[in-house]
């Protein structure tokens, strides 16, 4: 890092005069436009916020210019420099920073928070670092379709603490993916300096735990930079495996343009600035006989002037429309919908139906995959995917680390490249490590950036299998909050097929919660068809008609619903049972078409009731089916408690017929 001069060694010495102007001219276009953008900032003439890389663009611009042409690129908030080089244009970028209709995230984030795929720039997030693991499901796509394309999962040095970095780090690791990691240095993970955000004396001294080659570079030199991005993509790119390469570097500015980082020394400052990479560059070009400072004077000038129409240009553009919001949550369903004349069908109960179901959808459509702990050779926690890695082999059926964020993320990246993922976790008690990958990730990838994430996470749930609190949740209520997500919860095996398959051919994501008491449940075998169909989402059942009472379920509530039924008719009580199936999108038609005729509602469920689904349906009906109600809504749920182990203890815990029943004589 002495010395200051850099020259060219290896690919990089094979880049024309031509190539090498339009990757200095990138870096130019980088600097002056963040020191636009931080003036209108600090003039109050910009919203949001703005991250400027000043003093980052060889990093940034070498990351883009070692990359393939059909690579896949994951960043952050501070690559304006690697999106620019990977084609992304001044007028989208000051669409974006100035929120408007057009722009790459459609006015719904601002600033640099956006990504644009087709031109091969994933989506940017707050969290970070969230696009790590997208980025590793779509080297996982890539492997899969042995397609060449390589990711780059790039990030500063603060957000490789995280447990979203390491396990992503790991994961490609293990499955050898094509992928390289790239963490910038900056010095300063907002204020905070290298020695208390990490052990080691370098980023890149963790890559042997991962068993990954790792190299640490001089971040301001765009040449080296340039030469080793080309190399760890190439050598990805022959399945030799990933790498990490830790570029040091240093940003001239705050985290942000609100901070004056006067956390940093001024001896530090000084160091850095006199290697300022576009300074270095330009002296190497001109010690070349390539351009004179004068062509860099004239360039500097023609991109200032572009900037300046650009940001006027992007000021007057359309703003968004808010009627539009709704519209743009769900990608809309093209492929066709899968029937069945049901003339061939085999007995099955819930969890054979389910294996069925993926294993015909499999068959069907090879971009379909599965992922999980513990789902190949062992078949899954409760054999779920019985037979299936077998006859579909490990690629398919794809066995991950304990990592339930790093792999939700890798489905989420997976989706965007082309493939159809089946996630299973094994309980979905263990969904929290990965909501930030479901809500951040895939619930919000089509309203924000246009692109469908077609995904499907599926697992156990439920408690009355004395499995204690962290084994036994009914997720319902906390996915359903979020929009963007479609959950599903079937009740009987010939939904949980139809369902699924309509799930998984869905080009959204599906939550597909099995109730695990109804995986075997000996009465509650069906026939089932043989060969692909569907039960339509979105649409719930009547599965008994009745007269004198509405009684609203789903899941493995549906067969206590049916128990109680049977038992009231023994007093001439006429129950009419409605099973959601889709908890979101609500079919609330089915529910206020039965309140019509029965004039009471009695909700059922095996969750806890404040904020949840029951509260939904009352609020529902008391909006839109007050006048038809005789008497008040009640609802029939678990206590607010958590879910406990002793058996007397989860009994109570769980709604039961007698609970029903006596809820349902109430109203009468």
């Amino acid at each position: 890092m002495d010395n200051q001069s850099i020259k060219r060694k290896g690919y990089s010495k094979s880049l024309n005069k031509e190539e090498l102007w339009e990757i200095y001219k990138s870096m130019k276009t980088q600097r002056l436009l963040e020191e636009r953008l931080l003036k209108l900032y600090k003039g109050g003439q910009l919203s949001g916020a703005v991250y400027p890389g000043i003093g980052q663009e060889a990093s940034m611009a070498g990351i883009g210019a070692g990359m393939g042409k059909d690579d896949i690129f994951g960043g952050t908030h501070r690559d304006l420099g690697v999106q620019m080089m990977r084609g992304v244009s001044l007028n989208e970028i000051g669409l974006n920073f100035f929120g408007k209709k057009h722009g790459p995230s459609k006015g719904r984030d601002g600033n640099s928070h956006f990504g644009v795929v087709d031109k091969g720039t994933l989506m940017v997030v707050s969290p970070l670092p969230d696009s790590a693991p997208v980025a590793v499901g779509w080297a996982l796509a890539s492997q899969q379709s042995n397609s060449g394309v390589v990711a780059v999962a790039n990030c500063g040095e603060g957000a490789t603490a995280t447990g979203t970095w390491h396990e992503s780090i790991n994961m490609a690791g293990v499955h050898n993916l094509p992928i390289v990691f790239t963490v910038q240095n900056n010095q300063f993970a907002y204020s905070s300096p290298n020695e208390v955000e990490f052990g080691t004396p370098n980023v890149a001294d963790r890559g042997a735990g991962y068993g990954i080659e790792s190299k640490i570079i001089d971040g301001n030199d765009i040449y080296q930079v340039i030469d080793t991005m080309h190399d760890a993509c190439e050598k990805a790119r022959n399945n030799e495996g990933p790498s990490l390469i830790e570029l040091v570097t240093f940003r001239h500015h705050g985290h942000a343009g609100h901070d004056p980082a006067e956390y940093v020394e001024e001896e530090v400052r000084e160091f850095w600035i006199k290697r300022d990479p576009i300074t270095r560059f330009e002296d190497a070009l001109v010690e070349e006989g390539l351009f004179t400072k004068n062509d860099f004077e004239t360039l500097s000038e023609e991109i200032d002037n572009e900037i300046k129409s650009t940001i006027e240009w992007a000021k007057e553009q359309d703003d968004p429309n808010p009627d539009e919001e709704i519209e743009d949550m769900f990608a809309t369903r093209t492929s066709q919908v899968f029937t069945n004349d049901e003339s061939s069908t085999e007995t099955m109960n819930f969890i054979e139906a389910i294996n069925n179901g993926l294993d015909e959808a499999m068959e069907e459509d090879k971009d379909i995959f599965m992922m999980g702990e513990d789902i190949g050779g062992f078949e899954g926690a409760f054999k779920a995917t019985k037979g299936l890695f077998e006859k579909y082999g490990e690629s398919r059926v794809l066995d991950t680390p304990i990592s339930e964020g790093g792999f939700m993320g890798a489905g989420v990246g997976a989706a965007l490249a082309g493939k159809k993922p089946v996630i299973e976790l094994q309980f979905f008690d263990f969904v929290y490590p990965a909501l930030d990958q479901i809500t951040t990730e895939a619930a919000k990838y089509y309203w924000k950036a246009g692109k469908a994430v077609p995904l499907v996470v599926r697992g156990p749930t439920g408690a009355g299998t004395r499995s204690g609190p962290f084994h036994s949740i009914s997720p319902e209520s906390l996915l359903a909050h979020h929009p963007g997500i479609k959950v599903v919860a079937p009740s009987n095996p010939y939904d949980a097929k139809g369902l699924l398959v309509a799930s998984i051919f869905d080009p959204n994501p599906v939550m597909y919660l099995e109730h695990k008491k109804l995986y075997r449940k000996p009465d509650l075998k069906m026939d089932v068809p043989l060969g692909l169909y569907e039960v339509e989402l979105g649409k719930g059942k009547v599965v008994k008609g009745g007269d004198d009472v509405t009684v609203v379920a789903w899941s493995a509530m549906v067969p206590t619903a049916i128990e109680a039924a049977e038992e009231l008719k023994k007093d001439n009580i006429s129950v009419e049972i409605v099973d959601l199936r889709t908890i979101f999108p609500l079919d609330e038609e089915i529910i206020l078409k039965s309140i019509e005729k029965t004039s009471n509602l009695v909700i059922l469920q095996e969750d806890v009731p404040f904020s949840s689904i029951a509260s939904e349906v009352s609020s529902v009906v008391a909006e839109k089916g007050f006048w038809n109600l005789d008497n008040p809504i009640k609802k029939v749920t678990s206590p607010n408690t958590h879910i406990p182990f002793a058996p007397i203890l989860e009994d109570a815990f769980i709604p039961s017929a007698e609970n029903l029943i006596k809820a349902i004589k109430e109203l009468q």
